[in-house]
């Protein structure tokens, strides 16, 4: 990757991988390129958050862009997801960082309806297709909002 410090105006902040290669332009696009599959290009203003996850199991991190299109007849959202090696961390970790600093791009969001909390809908709500609810729903709710809430990222 190019160090922050040593480049022009004109020419593209990139990080290049053996199969994958970011860049950023000075115009302000990101382009996504997978060289065996395809590219992706998108003004960094429609990058709502970019966020690294931490290492799995697998002895992967991901990274994950949201791209918003609000305006027009279709809004959307294209949420890109990258594979880190844990010998590409860095480079990512760095590249992310920029980012934030160049163009202020948040970790995450701000979401109206997560900041509401997360609440159980009452068993009598309408929204409730069948009630009550059985012993291995009651368990899976309870594993779900344990995980939620020791969620860091």
């Amino acid at each position: 990757m190019t160090s922050d410090r040593h480049v022009r105006p004109d020419q593209p902040v990139a990080l290049d991988w053996p199969e994958f290669r970011l860049e950023c332009h000075s115009d302000g696009y990101l382009t996504f390129h997978w060289h065996r599959n395809g590219s992706v290009e998108s003004h960094v203003r429609r990058c709502s958050q970019v966020r690294l996850l931490p290492q799995g199991p697998d002895g992967l991190s991901q990274w994950v862009f949201h791209l918003r299109f609000p305006e027009g007849p279709t809004p959307g959202l294209l949420v890109i997801r990258v594979d880190v090696a844990a010998d590409r961390l860095e480079e990512a970790e760095q590249y992310t960082d920029l980012l934030r600093r160049r163009f202020g791009i948040p970790e995450q969001a701000p979401d109206a309806a997560e900041e509401a909390g997360w609440q159980r809908v009452p068993v009598d709500s309408p929204e409730w297709i069948a009630a009550p609810a059985g012993p291995a729903s009651e368990e899976l709710f309870a594993a779900v909002s344990a995980r939620i809430e020791a969620d860091t990222g």
